[in-house]
């Protein structure tokens, strides 16, 4: 249920992407589309594929998904890490980043169009 309610997520992110440019609204487009997908990928599509290399691949120490996630968005030490701790890291600060440019550019940009 949670690969499939992530898939239903982008899906709803790649219509989003769709109206924006049918709309040619670039502004929506690079200051929410883009990085609310890159959020996505980053945190929850890792997730997804943590989940599905766990099916497919068989281990003898299975990892907890639930905890690498805890580890990596609390920036600690997952004990029996999937893929290692640098990729998890790199995806969180991808991740952090992204809030940033979803909350502030469009505001600012906006105000100073009205003005």
């Amino acid at each position: 249920s949670v690969v499939l309610g992530v898939a239903q997520m982008i899906i709803g992110l790649l219509l989003r992407f769709s109206n924006a440019l049918y709309q040619r609204n670039m502004l929506d487009f690079v200051c929410e589309c883009v990085p609310m997908m890159v959020f996505m990928i980053c945190f929850f599509g890792f997730m997804d594929y943590m989940i599905l290399y766990k099916w497919v691949m068989p281990m003898d120490n299975p990892p907890s998904i639930i905890n690498s996630m805890i580890a990596m968005a609390m920036w600690g030490e997952d004990p029996n890490p999937m893929f290692g701790m640098g990729l998890p890291r790199v995806l969180m600060v991808v991740t952090v980043l992204a809030v940033p440019v979803m909350l502030f550019p469009k505001p600012i940009i906006l105000n100073m169009r009205h003005k």
